[in-house]
């Protein structure tokens, strides 16, 4: 059986960049459209858009991901192999 961390790590830093990218798009998209819709209403708080929201979603992807491995792990059952011994063939 394959251990789980080389495949967790190479599926949560796959899901957790794609997610960061994702929410720092939308933390862009939240303030234009504040500015768009709210003329003269600037709040500079506003801008901690921009790294709270890629941080809690590539957090909350990630911590998915690893739920979603361990249960994997847990139900995936080995497959038996049938193993030739010296002089035998397996068709």
């Amino acid at each position: 059986m394959r251990p789980f961390w080389p495949r967790f790590l190479r599926h949560g830093l796959g899901v957790g960049i794609s997610l960061a990218i994702i929410g720092y798009c939308l933390g862009h998209a939240f303030l234009m459209s504040h500015r768009m819709y709210a003329p003269g209403a600037y709040n500079p708080d506003n801008e901690r858009v921009l790294w709270q929201t890629p941080l809690v979603m590539a957090t909350l992807g990630v911590l998915m991901t690893a739920c979603l491995e361990f249960l994997a792990g847990l139900l995936r059952k080995p497959a038996p192999v049938a193993v030739p011994t010296s002089g035998e063939s397996v068709a």
